[in-house]
């Protein structure tokens, strides 16, 4: 009588073992990027520059960064912040040298090597800088900020 039961356990093993076999394993956290380094605008734009430094201790952050029009026309902003990293993502404030006031938010845009940086200016001193202000698409060029 055990003989007729035997080719119904092959099927019920065969069919458990393909059930776990398509079952995916629980993925790995994806590693959280390392935002020390250089930036530069990524994509065809040949009209402008942008150059973001990042400066990590730990979770605290001391940024930098320069725009400028590659004529050399216009107003040309530089400024200084410090943030800190939350959920992989770099959240700074920034001092411009038009004393205008922003918050940034940089991200690693998923399945890429680019970084997404959003900024929003909080405070408006002088409005002439603000065309290179908002959401940017930078790419890492280095894992060292190049100024000290």
């Amino acid at each position: 009588m055990a003989r007729p039961f035997l080719p119904f356990f092959v099927a019920i093993v065969v069919l458990l073992a393909g059930l776990f076999a398509a079952t995916p394993a629980s993925a790995a956290p994806a590693p959280k990027p390392d935002f020390s380094g250089h930036y530069e605008l990524a994509g065809n734009r040949t009209d402008r520059m942008f150059n973001l430094e990042v400066q990590l201790n730990g979770r605290r952050a001391k940024i930098s960064f320069t725009a400028c029009m590659a004529d050399g026309s216009g107003a040309a902003p530089d400024a200084d912040g410090t943030g800190k990293i939350e959920d992989g993502v770099l959240n700074f404030k920034f001092t411009d040298s038009f004393n205008n006031e922003g918050t940034c938010k940089l991200q690693l845009l998923p399945a890429s090597s680019l970084y997404q940086l959003d900024m929003v200016v909080t405070k408006v001193v002088e409005p002439t800088p603000l065309h290179f202000y908002g959401t940017l698409q930078l790419k890492k060029i280095s894992e060292r900020p190049i100024t000290p």
